[in-house]
């Protein structure tokens, strides 16, 4: 279930974007729509999709799994192994069932916890990152994924733009003013790292795409 309300633009690409065939992501957008949860906009799905089929990477990293939604495009799109992250024990439990379902539960680890704790201890490489986790977090939590990218890696993050309002194209209300404070240091920062090759894109609500030099 996408919760950013859409433009004509995105409506338009949603609209040529072909029917989504795997009977498991359908199965869990079905859930995520009965039970209000969010999951990728469908144009960051297919650019998610795209990225990884080209990379091929054979060691990922998610921080945020939720249900399963963003791990089963991933899974999906290579032969690699998926390491990934989630807090919520009720959303791991049923990610964990989406994933047993859809016979890819040898080439997951579910990680139970909080990323804040997670991903400092991390160690080793990984040729491709996708973070989907709480926003104010990500400008903290660039300098460890740094150390975990491979030679050749790349990272992708979404809600980058958070709807328009890190732009300044919408109002940000006073609640939401952290997130964006802490998405432009996050951007800025991704920006001036001169060993990585960053693009920001209005892809959904917002991706950054970075790749080593």
């Amino acid at each position: 279930m996408p919760f950013k309300t859409p433009n004509k633009t995105s409506e338009y690409i949603r609209s040529i974007l072909p029917c989504e065939k795997d009977d498991a992501l359908r199965a869990i957008t079905d859930y995520a729509d009965k039970h209000i949860l969010p999951v990728l906009l469908p144009e960051t799905a297919a650019f998610l999709r795209q990225a990884v089929t080209i990379l091929k990477p054979n060691k990922i990293l998610e921080i945020g799994t939720s249900i399963g939604y963003s791990g089963h495009i991933i899974l999906g799109a290579c032969k690699g192994h998926l390491y990934t992250i989630e807090a919520d024990e009720k959303s791991a439990d049923v990610a964990e069932n989406f994933f047993c379902k859809s016979g890819y539960e040898d080439r997951v680890t579910l990680i139970r916890g909080d990323s804040n704790e997670v991903i400092p201890l991390m160690s080793g490489e990984f040729d491709f990152i996708f973070m989907d986790g709480p926003k104010t977090r990500y400008v903290e939590y660039l300098p460890y994924l740094r150390k975990l990218m491979a030679e050749r890696s790349a990272i992708l993050c979404d809600n980058v733009l958070f709807n328009g309002m890190v732009s300044g194209e919408n109002d940000t209300p006073k609640k939401k003013a952290t997130i964006v404070v802490a998405l432009d240091k996050f951007l800025k920062t991704l920006m001036a790292d001169e060993s990585l090759i960053t693009s920001v894109l209005p892809v959904g609500d917002g991706v950054s795409f970075s790749i080593t030099r």
